[in-house]
């Protein structure tokens, strides 16, 4: 569950059931994708379910931020980071506002990602609000020493090349550490 810094929302997310989706598995079952469930605080103090939302994700993100208004903004694949939807917004109603492949974010210098077998390491650590009061773009520093600001209200990205030599990885899916915290 990631929640918003105002405690108003949080995303818990259900892992999908389509492996076979994902690089390296094609013979694997397909099934359903990852659900985001948004829940908003009550008058009550409880949570109450306000959408489930379909993600781009087969199987799992391995990280997500939500802002105090519920839009939110999710990141990487479960076991292939750097494939497929790598960064996805949805409006606090659960509309997929914009997602980007690699592919959609760098042009010529995709190749000098780093990469494993299952995973191209394009992001860095911490991701946070350009703003934490305003909470409508997204810094994400990136493996080849620049960042990404993407916009949360319309899906926009701004890619800043840079010389920035220490890149600090994404730790354990979906947990604060993975988002900087």
């Amino acid at each position: 569950m990631v929640f918003s810094d105002n405690g108003r929302y949080f995303v818990r997310v259900v892992p999908g059931e389509n492996v076979g989706d994902t690089v390296g598995f094609s013979g694997a079952p397909k099934g359903k994708y990852a659900t985001a469930l948004l829940y908003a605080l009550q008058a009550d103090r409880g949570y109450r379910l306000q959408h489930e939302v379909t993600l781009t994700n087969p199987v799992s993100p391995l990280a997500a931020l939500v802002a105090d208004d519920g839009a939110f903004i999710t990141f990487d694949n479960w076991h292939n980071v750097g494939f497929g939807k790598v960064a996805a917004i949805y409006t606090s109603t659960g509309t997929l506002v914009r997602g980007w492949e690699l592919a959609d974010l760098y042009s010529k210098d995709i190749e000098l990602i780093p990469r494993s077998v299952s995973s191209r390491y394009w992001r860095c650590r911490p991701v946070h609000f350009v703003d934490p009061k305003d909470q409508k773009a997204v810094y994400v520093p990136e493996a080849l020493g620049g960042y990404f600001v993407f916009t949360l209200t319309t899906g926009g990205v701004v890619r800043t090349p840079g010389t920035r030599k220490e890149c600090h990885p994404p730790e354990s899916p979906m947990s604060w550490s993975t988002l900087g915290r």
